[in-house]
């Protein structure tokens, strides 16, 4: 009996684990505040990126732990967050359209983000952006069809993030995708006018929900879960007798 109930409270606290994250930012799009979990990898913003693996000219993140592919869309500008676990660097990536299957198009962009951090990724080098430089600057992109295009901000502070893209831009471009590591992601229509992005390290002293983002568990973690309860039930009928 006992060991059944250390396995059941084992599984408990393996579910209640499972239902958080170590770094959450709050977001502020245009006026639409919600919480966005990190990617979290042993690697940098850039190499979460994975600029031209397996894809040529592309960005091609795979989901951390798996050989997934994080699906990229057509007409979308996408955002991560990444979070190295090496040395805790908070970096910000914008993923421009999907390899293959898009259609093309620009991006212009007033840039502005808090020291110490640089742009430290330019999908095209040959583009503007001046690689490792911080503060403010203008980013001006442009893709075909076969490929994707975007850039990297790395070295935030976590306690002191702050990145605003103001006077954006973009050719055949219908929506902004927040990319989230539950594949959970956070979609708008792509603002024909107003386009903000404030992004700054959630307070669970001031957020309602506390800094949590509630997590479906795996389905294996359910089963077990289920199976323990299962194990308990019959314990406690035979002990009863």
């Amino acid at each position: 009996m006992k060991n059944i109930t250390k396995g059941f409270i084992t599984l408990v606290f393996l579910i209640m684990s499972s239902s958080s994250i170590a770094t959450i930012l709050d977001i502020d799009f245009n006026g639409n505040q919600f919480l966005l979990e990190t990617f979290e990898s042993a690697e940098t913003g850039s190499d979460f990126y994975r600029y031209n693996i397996p894809s040529e000219s592309s960005a091609n993140p795979v989901y951390p732990g798996t050989a997934d592919l994080i699906p990229l869309l057509a007409d979308a500008l996408q955002i991560y967050t990444h979070l190295n676990t090496l040395n805790n660097q908070l970096s910000f990536g914008i993923i421009l359209e999907k390899p293959n299957g898009s259609g093309g198009g620009s991006f212009y962009a007033d840039i502005d983000w808090s020291s110490p951090a640089v742009l430290s990724f330019v999908d095209d080098t040959n583009e503007s952006g001046s690689i490792g430089v911080g503060g403010s600057q203008v980013i001006s992109l442009s893709w075909i069809d076969c490929c994707t295009d975007g850039f990297v901000i790395s070295g935030f502070d976590p306690d002191d993030l702050f990145i605003d893209l103001t006077s954006v831009s973009g050719s055949d471009l219908t929506q902004v995708v927040f990319l989230s590591p539950d594949r959970q992601n956070t979609n708008f229509s792509f603002p024909q006018e107003e386009f903000n992005i404030s992004i700054g390290n959630c307070d669970p002293n001031t957020d309602p929900d506390g800094c949590v983002i509630i997590r479906i568990p795996e389905p294996s973690v359910i089963f077990l879960f289920a199976l323990s309860c299962l194990g308990l039930y019959h314990s406690r009928r035979f002990w009863e007798k």
